[in-house]
């Protein structure tokens, strides 16, 4: 079998010293000082005519276009980065990588090395927002290279699959999605070339207009997490914290939003969090669900970056899925509650309980930061309370002796006789936040 890539380069490989020059010779645009650079990612041997159509409409409005061909069959003069050179920016050759026959390698290559353009680009200071389009494949391709630029970046994808799921091309970035309605097939027609057109305008929006993520002063910022069902607790901390001079950032316990917010934590952007709804952990551990995190490995990311941490248990007694089909035939006999006909809150088992207490202890044990576990015991949400349609005092118990079996001595673990969503708790696990950002300071 055929090895494309005798040196392929890691999807986490410093681009430090990578110098990347364009094919065509655009410097003298560079030099323009009003010009914003786009990126424009597509197959060219497939969609030369729509990216061509989209770097004139980036013109129109003063911007120079960057094109990066990422298709691996036809090499074209239109590009500004050859699909050669994206591929060789993966370590391979483009022409053992063709000849391997595998779309899979082709794909992830081709995205790699797109990845690798774009993050070199951004480290010169020649990239100002990015754009890809493109079917199945060259929507995988596209997603994989603007996943890599940081959140708040400008970005943006125009597909014709976005009309379907489209959590696996996005993971937890913050791209912007336009469905193309017709094909892009043929060059500009009627209906994609007013798609297009607003495609890029939203995106040129974005670079002229939009605004980088920009964290409090003092390390002053701190991530909250919440769903619906702990909404109540979750605005009190948020008023509570910010009246204390905190700014407050809440991020949806959805998969996505909770997997967003350790990304930012890596950046070092907070200084504290308030884990009040780890709901994803529960997902994650069972291996099913609609929020099941996008980066695996759910509550290590606070402790492994020595963040103060006040952690609660919002969420995990339930799964949540979309409408009853997209239950798993295995689930369906359990307790289920529908908070509306597309979103199905169904019943942590109670081996589950145990595993996703363990699980907890294990990663709140790795942290290298104060942590402080805060344990509500009338009830984690809406729907788990005594009365509630999931209420399972038994199955509380179980994930809650499991947790402190394995919970190190040294990390504080307290049971307190209140509903999540009281008044009181909220403010208790203000002032425990604040106490451990204090003690870290």
């Amino acid at each position: 079998m055929i090895s494309p890539c005798n040196n392929r380069v890691s999807a986490e490989a410093d681009t430090a010293g990578l110098q990347i020059q364009p094919c065509r010779n655009a410097s003298s645009e560079y030099d323009q000082l009003m010009t914003k650079h786009i990126a424009i990612i597509a197959t060219l041997d497939t969609k030369g005519p729509e990216a061509a159509f989209m770097a004139g409409m980036v013109r129109e409005r003063g911007h120079l276009p960057i094109v990066i061909d990422v298709g691996a069959f036809t090499a074209s003069s239109k590009a500004d980065f050859s699909n050669n050179t994206v591929a060789e920016q993966a370590g391979c050759s483009l022409e053992m990588l063709v000849r391997t026959g595998a779309r899979d390698t082709v794909i992830n290559t081709m995205g790699q090395g797109a990845r690798r353009v774009l993050l070199a680009l951004l480290k010169q200071g020649k990239l100002d927002g990015a754009i890809g389009l493109g079917g199945n494949q060259g929507t995988a391709i596209a997603a994989m290279a603007l996943r890599s630029l940081p959140l708040g970046f400008p970005k943006f994808l125009l597909s014709t699959v976005a009309s379907g799921n489209m959590r696996p091309y996005i993971g937890n970035a913050d791209i912007g999605v336009m469905f193309s309605v017709a094909d892009l097939l043929g060059g500009p027609n009627p209906v994609s070339r007013s798609v297009m057109s607003n495609a890029v305008a939203a995106l040129v929006g974005m670079v002229e207009r939009g605004e980088p993520i920009s964290p409090a002063a003092r390390g002053r910022t701190i991530a909250l997490t919440a769903l619906g069902n702990t909404e109540k607790a979750a605005n009190r901390i948020h008023e509570q914290l910010c009246q204390r001079g905190f700014q407050v950032i809440t991020f949806h316990a959805s998969g996505a939003g909770g997997s967003a917010m350790e990304e930012l934590m890596e950046s070092g952007i907070f200084s504290g969090v308030v884990d009040l709804t780890p709901h994803e952990l529960s997902e994650e551990v069972v291996g099913a669900g609609a929020y099941i995190p996008v980066r695996p490995g759910r509550l290590a990311a606070a402790g492994r970056m020595g963040i103060p941490q006040v952690v609660s248990t919002g969420g995990l007694e339930y799964l949540c899925f979309g409408p009853k089909e997209s239950i798993p035939t295995r689930l369906r006999k359990r307790k289920t509650y529908f908070h509306n006909p597309n979103n199905a809150n169904v019943k942590v088992s109670r081996t589950e309980m145990m595993q996703i207490g363990t699980v907890m202890a294990e990663r709140l044990n790795t942290a290298t930061g104060p942590v402080a576990v805060l344990v509500p015991t009338k009830g984690w949400s809406v729907y788990g309370s005594k009365g509630g349609p999931l209420y399972d005092p038994k199955g509380n118990m179980l994930l809650l002796q499991a947790l402190k079996k394995h919970l190190k001595p040294s990390i504080p673990f307290r049971e307190i006789d209140l509903h999540i969503n009281d008044q009181t708790f909220a403010d208790i696990c203000v002032e425990t936040l604040i106490g451990l950002v204090q003690e870290r300071e």
